[in-house]
């Protein structure tokens, strides 16, 4: 791996559209998140109303909590995959005995795990069920299950139906309709990030956009975050393309030429080239013909960059079946500081001059990078039940996602804005010594 990197470098500059090209108010898409999956679960699935009582609460979780459906608790690894720290429900904190007792070996590649016995919380679209299954689990104990078996894991079916539910038809539920009726509630407007990827054309930078969202919703963030016409800005777009198999080939799907929402025709990869200047719209694919697509319109071994957020289905996945750089978007880097950072930079939206609306620190957990932090607060505002502390803060070390991250990624930023606003496009980003990734920045 070379010591520096530079976008100028490469070819092809490739997005993941949501948390990517589009950045959401986090406050309101977890809430808007949390109330649709909890309303579903009391309408669909006859779940206590009580549930519908209880609002989100935004300083619950961090990013990628691991929920283990065996023992109905929310835990977190350090570097070595042994859990450091552990809550069951909301309020009961596990002692470094009781984690020893119930964890005594390290959970290597959880993010493999073919049991269903652990859940990994990736993104965002799926934070605010953090803190709906802790509250799952406190109504399980309070209801004493029959099912002993499967008492802290038979809603995670129904979780998953809800988000099949919510997320699956443009026209069905409220989550499309909330985000169609008042956009700029959940997103914001990118009028920074629409001026540097025009840059990057200018400069011969070719542009493609492959995310798992549908059309529908595409042209609808897109529409808002980068006006009308967002699709001049991309030399090729690629919707419901179904990652991490994009990128395994597993299975590998042929590239489809969207006619309509309802209407797809199967292309070759010489019908894409021939038609390269037409703008079309693709479904599917996979990488492989990509790279040769990609190849053959620059008439070279294309070099390839893609940025995504999903740090297994975007990242890992793209560093295990391609030779692409891959670029990680990570808005914790904003607020919860990694062990080792290069640069740092503050940004602005370019329109308003006002700050991005950032994320916030756990008062539960500990930080999506170090585990665990003697800075963390464990105190609770504005409840009556008292969470029980742990009997020991531990020295800070690098998190299992951090060290995941500088295994999988080759660069790391909280924010297209900090590539739109603070760096040329011939900007060399020094790699760090020990971890070989290329930059962290924020």
């Amino acid at each position: 791996m070379p010591s520096t990197f530079s976008l100028s470098s490469c070819d092809w500059i490739g997005f993941d559209l949501d948390h990517t090209l589009i950045r959401y108010r986090l406050f309101p898409l977890h809430t808007l998140i949390y109330e649709s999956i909890r309303q579903y679960l009391v309408d669909f699935h006859q779940y206590n109303h009580s549930l519908l009582q209880i609002p989100y609460d935004d300083h619950f979780a961090v990013k990628a909590l691991i929920y283990d459906s065996l023992y109905g608790n929310l835990i977190q690894l350090n570097s070595q995959g042994l859990v450091h720290t552990a809550l069951h429900g909301v309020y009961k904190r596990l002692s470094s005995k009781e984690i020893q007792e119930i964890y005594p070996h390290a959970l290597e590649e959880i993010e493999e795990d073919t049991t269903k016995r652990f859940l990994c919380i990736y993104t965002y679209f799926e934070h605010s069920t953090s803190y709906l299954i802790a509250n799952l689990v406190d109504l399980v104990d309070r209801e004493k299950a029959s099912d002993l078996e499967n008492k802290y894991s038979f809603f995670l079916k129904d979780i998953a139906d809800g988000f099949e539910y919510l997320f699956n038809d443009f026209n069905r539920g409220n989550y499309f309709a909330a985000i169609r009726a008042n956009p700029e509630k959940f997103i914001y407007q990118r009028s920074d990030v629409r001026q540097w990827l025009e840059r990057l054309r200018e400069n011969k930078k070719k542009l493609f956009l492959a995310t798992n969202s549908r059309f529908d919703y595409t042209n609808l963030l897109s529409s808002y975050a980068f006006g009308q016409d967002w699709q001049s800005l991309f030399d090729m777009i690629i919707v419901d393309c179904k990652k991490p198999s994009f990128f395994s080939q597993s299975p590998k799907r042929i590239f489809h030429r969207m006619i309509n929402e309802n209407t797809f025709v199967p292309m070759t990869n010489d019908e894409i080239v021939e038609n390269f200047r037409q703008n079309y719209i693709y479904t599917m694919g996979n990488s492989e013909d990509l790279q040769i697509i990609m190849n053959r319109i620059s008439e070279k071994e294309a070099t390839v960059i893609y940025f995504g957020d999903h740090i297994k289905s975007d990242i890992k996945a793209l560093k295990s079946h391609t030779n692409w750089f891959a670029g990680v978007v990570v808005e914790e880097l904003e607020f919860d500081v990694p062990p080792t950072v290069i640069h740092t930079k503050a940004h602005r939206l370019a329109v308003k001059n006002d700050l991005y609306m950032k994320g916030n620190r756990s008062k539960y957990f500990a930080s999506f990078f170090t585990s665990p932090m003697e800075s963390m607060d464990f105190s609770i505002e504005d409840s009556n039940e008292t969470q029980t502390k742990p009997d020991a803060v531990l020295p800070a070390l690098s998190s299992y996602w951090y060290t995941y991250i500088t295994k999988h990624a080759h660069l790391s930023l909280s924010c297209l804005s900090v590539l739109a606003n603070e760096f040329d496009l011939s900007h060399e980003f020094q790699s760090n010594d020990e971890t070989k990734h290329f930059v962290l920045l924020h």
